[in-house]
């Protein structure tokens, strides 16, 4: 390998284990001699760019600067953090490299060729704890240097130099509640180094967890249904209160490993005490909201004393902004990013589920640290005002800078019905391309899994839910809109899409076969309106319903007359919903499609007896559709899908009880 392709060989290695970083957390650097653009040697400092993540890292995620350029800063006595900035940009030897990390100098002024940083729990567990820097000599041995906390930049980077040359054999360095540093002549020595300092680590932690438990118990987990009733109960007001500024997407994890530190004794002490390390409060905050359920069981606490919780934390977190800030500009962000409730579990709070997921993820590290630092003597976190100088850095805050600027649904949520169809996936793909996260649902679990797959891998980010329900099933219903809370935490818009049809004249038509197309194409689209209504009032923020129709309701065909019906009744149904949810804002709107082949199951399924009906070979019967329409247009599933994102976007915010008709133009099924 080159010298940088071992550089992203190590990292990626480095990154590939979530107890050592996550989402961008820690950075490698490699020094070695290449010739500039004349043809000259120089040594050249390789570190990874602000916000790139060592576990998918690639060559253009580092960026090199000229060690001539670096070397002599050492020798400052101070220097800002925005110079610091300003002068790496100016030293980059390729003007498209990322803008380099914040502790590029860390890197650059130990005079080893290899320097890995990550933050390893079993190291923060032991940094973390009262006494850390003896723990660390017991543990690790006396060629790691021990460094107090310090923010990352120039000082803290001049602070482990100056260690460093007083020390020259060290192998590393532990920053305190920070992570570990190792360093060494190539990439392999110091990569080695960090494995061999980790796992002694965490032999020593798992030695002291055999021998004494960090807490006992304070409460019982709830069992699943239960934990699933009380988040049915708090989170559409949950939802509303963190959505005031924007609105987020909220996941509970349940896992044991999060059950058994929620319910702990000295859970509340722990977490209050602060973050694990500093670089996880961009997206966990500084500290979680514990919800304090006093002598109920949690499923008798009322959602209106969780908000009042949630307010309390709002008013804390404003008054600590107030207190720290030197500059009017930084605005508080008042609500909590995770949400610890004994018994249930931990709510996260970001924009997708992919967000959601991050912070989840982060703070079960969090909790590792804790448990183990509290299983050895007594945590420690940095102080208020040192959090602060992190949460509201600047330098930390511009990484959120470099995420592109959201999609026209982002943090909308959605369920699609019928979506395993030719029309339902083209909805589903369009909201997902658009931003929002969907649950898509149909009968067959195996489909729309698949489905949701395929959809998570085309937007790059987990916005897909794939649920199997069955409209005609009460209790279906229930347990799908129980998932999407538990996902997604809460509904901003439904298509109601799932239908079938059944091809015979009235006077053949068996009772059976009618009464299926009542249930499917009238009840099923009741049943998820119900529940969609009823979630989206007791959320209080407005919504979106769209009831996928048909051409039929306004010009019914012959021997269709129970798909006609039932269709009909579909649509008066919206109609009502319109008149009876316009007060809360929600809006309930109607598309009419006709003849849409691609895709789809159901003329896969009616086809061969739609032609006989109108006399023609099955194999002519789209250029019939087609023909008849006064554009002469294929309706493509796409087509439906544009009026779809029309209705649940702010487009149409002032557009209740309307029909699109989505049908090329037919004279007989204008709206009247």
């Amino acid at each position: 390998m080159s010298p940088l392709e071992s550089l992203v060989y190590r990292s990626r290695l480095l990154g590939s284990e979530e107890s050592l970083g996550l989402f961008g957390g820690g950075n490698t650097s490699l020094k070695c001699r290449q010739r500039d653009l004349l043809g000259r040697a120089q040594d050249v400092l390789w570190v990874k760019g602000s916000g790139a993540d060592l576990k998918t890292c690639e060559a253009r995620h580092f960026s090199p600067l000229p060690m001539a350029a670096l070397r002599p800063l050492s020798s400052r006595r101070a220097m800002t953090d925005e110079a610091m900035v300003a002068f790496l940009e100016r030293c980059l030897l390729d003007p498209k490299a990322p803008r380099p990390s914040i502790e590029t100098l860390l890197h650059a002024f130990i005079p080893e060729a290899a320097v890995d940083h990550t933050h390893a729990d079993a190291i923060l567990s032991l940094a973390n704890t009262r006494g850390g820097e003896r723990l660390i000599r017991r543990v690790l041995g006396p060629q790691l240097l021990w460094i107090p906390y310090l923010q990352p930049g120039f000082a803290l980077s001049r602070r482990v130099a100056a260690a460093y040359q007083r020390q020259p054999d060290a192998h590393g360095a532990v920053l305190e509640h920070h992570g570990l540093i190792t360093w060494g002549p190539d990439g392999r020595t110091s990569y080695e180094r960090t494995l061999s300092l980790v796992t002694r680590a965490e032999r020593f932690i798992a030695q002291r967890h055999r021998r004494r438990s960090w807490s006992p118990a304070a409460h019982a987990s709830l069992p699943a249904d239960a934990r699933t009733a009380a988040l049915r109960r708090w989170a559409p007001a949950i939802r509303r209160s963190l959505s005031r500024a924007r609105k987020v997407c909220l996941t509970l994890t349940d896992a044991p490993d999060v059950l058994a530190f929620v319910n702990a004794r000295r859970m509340p002490t722990l977490a209050r005490t602060g973050p694990a390390t500093p670089d996880h409060m961009l997206r966990t905050k500084r500290l979680p909201l514990v919800v304090r359920l006093g002598a109920r069981p949690a499923d008798a606490v009322p959602a209106a004393a969780v908000i009042r919780q949630l307010e309390r934390y709002a008013a804390d977190h404003e008054r600590y902004v107030r207190r720290f800030r030197r500059s009017a500009t930084i605005q508080p962000q008042p609500f909590p990013r995770v949400i610890l409730i004994p018994g249930v579990g931990m709510l996260t709070s970001g924009k997708d589920a992919t967000e959601t997921g991050m912070v989840a993820q982060l703070y079960r590290h969090a909790m590792a640290v804790m448990r183990n630092a509290a299983a050895i003597g007594q945590y420690t976190s940095v102080s208020a005002r040192e959090a602060f100088g992190v949460e509201y850095w600047p330098l930390e805050l511009y990484k959120l800078t470099l995420a592109p600027p959201e999609e026209e649904l982002s943090r909308a949520i959605g369920l699609v019905t019928g979506a395993a169809g030719g029309i339902g996936r083209a909805i589903a793909r369009q909201l997902i391309d658009r931003g929002a996260c969907v649950a898509v649902t149909d009968l067959d679990r195996g489909r729309v899994e698949m489905l949701a797959e395929e959809l998570n891998r085309r937007a790059g980010r987990a916005r897909a839910l794939g649920l199997a329900m069955d409209v005609t099933d009460e209790r279906s219903v229930e347990r799908a809109f129980d998932a999407l809370l538990r996902a997604f935490g809460g509904l901003d818009f439904l298509v109601s899409n799932a239908g079938i049809a059944h091809v015979a004249g009235v006077e053949r038509l068996r009772l059976a076969d009618w009464e299926r197309s009542l249930s499917v194409n009238a009840t099923g689209h009741f049943l998820v309106g119900r529940a969609a209504v009823r979630l989206l009032r007791a959320q209080g923020m407005g919504g979106s319903l769209v009831f996928i129709a048909s051409k039929n309701v306004l010009a019914p065909g012959k021997e269709f007359g129970a798909y006609s019906a039932a269709k009909a009744a579909q649509v008066q149904l919206a109609r009502v919903l319109a008149i009876e949810n316009g007060e809360f804002g929600i809006r309930v709107n109607v598309v009419n499609p006709d003849g849409v082949f691609d895709g789809s199951g159901l003329w896969q399924a009616i086809g061969r007896s739609r032609a006989k009906t109108y006399r023609i070979r099955p194999g002519r019967l789209a250029a019939y559709y087609q023909r008849r329409n006064l554009l002469q247009a294929r309706i493509l599933p796409e087509d439906v899908a544009e009026a779809v994102g029309f209705f649940v976007s702010g487009r149409s915010a002032k557009t209740t009880g309307c029909i699109l008709t989505v049908d090329g133009g037919l004279r007989e099924a204008f709206p009247r």
